[in-house]
């Protein structure tokens, strides 16, 4: 995560939600069914893989985006999508200047076919520091920040690589985020000028230790009040909408939820150019509070796993719920 500190102190749950929909005695037959659905694909979640994705990536010895290590942090993830059968993954490759030095980065990119084009993006950043941000060179193991961001998505990729969809779905890796959103400036430069469709986003950037509460998620949307942190004022109400959807399906995963604003993650390099996104985080972005942020302690022994798997299954369900919606 790229800030220096982030607070919860703009917190919206006296928000309104989007106007209640109504359904013929057939649609909610299919909505009951899609629900079922949902929650049978939600028990495919498997804590020993997501253990196994975070400890390998913590086993690097920095992910810091001058490092080339980030590099073999990059082709484990290629390789585990590929692994999992996904033959439209690549690097997206773009040069960016660190410290007056430029660099050779890569985002990666893994998309599963739809019936249609339109495309719900799942993204994290994969690139990880210490506190001082130029230190390249120390040992820094980004568990939670943002390892847990990562095996969630890998997870949620192997779980969906079996599954029929109606919408399309990208699996996006970013790097130089803790240097500015640096791999996300670039990919959604690509993506507008690209002319994608690109429908939702949910970005994950910390979320393997509840530390703001007990068992609760903090869901972001795009109705930030400063305008550092909201440049497109006309997407705020179909992101609230989309947070009200996630909101909806904590109940079903064991979860709290805190309502707040998108700041200072991948997801404002979207939203900047017009899409709408919304964030899943835990709350442990404060370096005062939190010893192990941006620290050489931010291991997997700090990770909650049960609460790890539960927001995976959250961002699984919610992606799962966006593509139902449209399919009735």
């Amino acid at each position: 995560m790229s800030k220096n500190t982030r607070t919860n102190n703009q917190s919206n749950e006296n928000d309104q939600g989007p106007e209640p929909k109504f359904f013929n005695n057939n649609q909610e037959r299919n909505i009951t069914n899609i629900e079922q659905s949902i929650q049978s694909i939600l028990e495919k979640v498997s804590i020993k893989r997501l253990r196994q994705y975070l400890n390998t990536l913590s086993d690097f010895h920095t992910r810091h985006s001058k490092s080339p290590i980030l590099n073999d942090a990059g082709d484990y993830i290629m390789n585990e999508l590929r692994g999992l059968g996904y033959g439209d993954t690549s690097f997206h490759s773009f040069r960016a200047t660190i410290d007056n030095e430029i660099f050779e980065l890569r985002n990666i990119v893994c998309k599963k076919k739809g019936i249609d084009e339109k495309l719900i993006m799942v993204c994290a950043h994969y690139d990880c520091i210490m506190n001082r941000k130029e230190d390249s060179f120390s040992r820094a193991p980004g568990a939670n920040d943002n390892g847990s961001g990562v095996s969630a998505i890998i997870e949620i990729a192997r779980i969906l690589a079996n599954e029929n969809l109606r919408h399309s779905v990208q699996f996006v890796f970013f790097s130089g985020e803790e240097q500015g959103l640096l791999g996300s400036k670039s990919y959604a430069k690509y993506i507008k000028e690209s002319g994608m469709d690109l429908y939702r986003l949910i970005n994950l950037d910390m979320i393997g230790y509840p530390f703001f509460a007990p068992n609760t998620v903090i869901i972001e949307r795009d109705n930030n009040t400063d305008v550092k942190h909201n440049h497109v004022k006309k997407n705020d109400t179909e992101s609230i909408e989309f947070g009200e959807m996630m909101k909806d399906m904590t109940s079903a995963v064991g979860l709290q939820f805190h309502l707040n604003t998108i700041y200072d993650s991948d997801y404002e390099s979207f939203e900047a150019k017009g899409y709408v996104v919304i964030g899943a985080y835990d709350g442990s972005a404060d370096p005062i509070k939190n010893p192990h942020y941006h620290s050489s302690s931010d291991l997997p022994e700090n990770i909650d796993w049960d609460y790890l798997t539960s927001v995976t299954k959250l961002v699984l369900a919610t992606v799962l719920k966006i593509d139902s919606i449209n399919s009735y």
